[in-house]
């Protein structure tokens, strides 16, 4: 199917439109004036059988007959020749009349074929002229335009049509000129569109337009930039994932390589880091995968209305005790804060958090957890005593592999990966989660999950 260009169907809609426009002008133009001469001429045509109504009754009354009634109609002229004078005569009204006498019989016209003509019944109601209360003629005014009149009504037509051509090519040259106007941010955007098709990276728009076509062309710059920013960090994540999985593959290698060549025996001391990078590797890829099921929307939660205090107070129980040389970890919760989680999905939430925390702050830190009722939603904060985090960093926290501020980037340890899945899994709970700098120093996590299913 042949496509047909969008300049090509403006140019029809605005030629149409104007076309139409001044059809319907030009109509009610002529309507108008049409109806004007009309309403004029009725004017006119009463006045004049008022006039002359009034002198044939005199006449009749006068006369008490019709013979002689064509003097009311004329007027005489002497003309003067030299010696001589001449009498001539013209129609005292200036339109074409019938008179006819009490049968109905034309008697005199400005039509000589009238005649004789004897009226319809319609014809003597609408023109008798009664004398004492009795009929005795008929006037019969036709509707009439002189030919000065003619020419006027026909001058003012040929304006309105002249007017309505030069309204046309005016319309015309204008809409020609919006549809340039309107088409060339366009035809960027097209070009534009159609190298992000072709996998290029275009320059922004920069349209300066403050309409709907300048929003479009602003949201096309803000999607540039998204763009670009998305690529680099694709670019940016397949360097760090390869990062992050070059180390314990090597570390493997070089082991196994080293039993089969005869360098190591193989004894539990020697298999043992071997098997702690395969847990690694085993937990980097399950951070993958569920990160690559949030982007598919594929995160389930299986959510119950729990006591998170007291869910927070067991996970501290059961993973403070095995760790040597980490900071104090104090837990402050209100009267039973109630809210709809997953306890397995919550864990991973809270571990990650507490385990960000525990590898920023010293020794001789402390890390806060806590737990209290907020509106309609339970908040869990966990703030630590470590450098804080810098303001540049703040927006890109949970970002996978993001490399912040050297204090508190990837260096200490992690995959960082961890807090992308918190942001993840507390999503899903239809939860919030943000992180801040505390004004006494050190950093703040905090997360809000709904106490219940309505609250969502």
């Amino acid at each position: 199917m042949r496509r047909i260009s969008l300049s090509l169907k403006l140019s029809a809609a605005f030629f149409v439109a104007i076309i139409l426009a001044v059809a319907l002008v030009y109509f009610l133009t002529e309507r108008s004036v049409v109806q004007r001469f009309d309403l004029y001429d009725e004017s006119q045509r009463a006045n004049d059988f008022s006039r002359f109504s009034a002198l044939l009754s005199l006449y009749y009354e006068m006369n008490g007959s019709w013979v002689g009634v064509d003097r009311v109609f004329v007027r005489e002229f002497d003309i003067s020749m030299g010696e001589h004078t001449v009498k001539t005569f013209v129609w005292a009204i200036e339109r074409p009349f019938s008179f006819a006498n009490e049968q109905g019989n034309v008697i005199l016209s400005t039509n000589p074929t009238e005649v004789g003509r004897a009226l319809s019944e319609e014809e003597i109601a609408g023109g008798a002229i009664s004398v004492g209360g009795v009929q005795r003629g008929v006037l019969i005014l036709p509707g009439y335009v002189s030919e000065e009149e003619a020419a006027f009504l026909a001058s003012t037509l040929r304006s309105a049509l002249l007017g309505g051509g030069i309204a046309t090519a005016v319309g015309l040259a204008i809409a020609v000129f919006l549809i340039a106007q309107l088409l060339s941010p366009l035809r960027r955007l097209t070009r534009a569109t159609e190298s992000i098709a072709a996998g290029e990276s275009p320059e922004k728009l920069n349209l300066r337009s403050r309409d709907e076509i300048g929003q479009l062309g602003t949201s096309f710059d803000h999607m540039v930039d998204n763009l670009r920013r998305s690529e680099e960090l694709r670019q940016s994540m397949t360097a760090d994932i390869a990062h992050e999985l070059r180390t314990p593959v090597t570390i493997i290698q070089g082991t196994l390589e080293a039993v089969l060549d005869g360098v190591y025996d193989p004894t539990p001391e020697t298999i043992a880091p071997v098997y702690e990078e395969t847990l690694h590797l085993g937990k980097l890829i399950d951070d993958l995968r569920e990160l690559a099921l949030a982007e598919a929307g594929e995160l389930h939660v299986e959510r119950e209305r729990m006591d998170v205090g007291k869910l927070v107070r067991q996970i501290i129980d059961a993973t403070m005790p095995a760790l040597e040389g980490v900071p104090s970890v104090r837990v402050s919760v209100d009267a039973e804060p109630m809210a709809m989680v997953d306890p397995k999905r919550f864990r991973q939430i809270l571990g990650n958090i507490l385990s960000n925390a525990l590898r920023y702050t010293p020794a001789d830190g402390s890390i806060d957890i806590v737990v209290r009722t907020v509106g309609d939603e339970v908040e869990i904060s966990v703030s630590d005593t470590g450098p804080g985090i810098s303001p540049d960093d703040l927006d890109h926290l949970f970002e996978r592999f993001y490399r912040g501020d050297a204090s508190r980037n990837r260096a200490v340890g992690g995959s960082g990966l961890g807090l992308a899945i918190v942001k993840q899994w507390v999503e899903a709970h239809r939860g919030r989660v943000w992180a801040e700098n505390r004004p006494e120093g050190g950093a703040k996590f905090t997360v809000r999950l709904p106490t219940s299913l309505n609250a969502e």
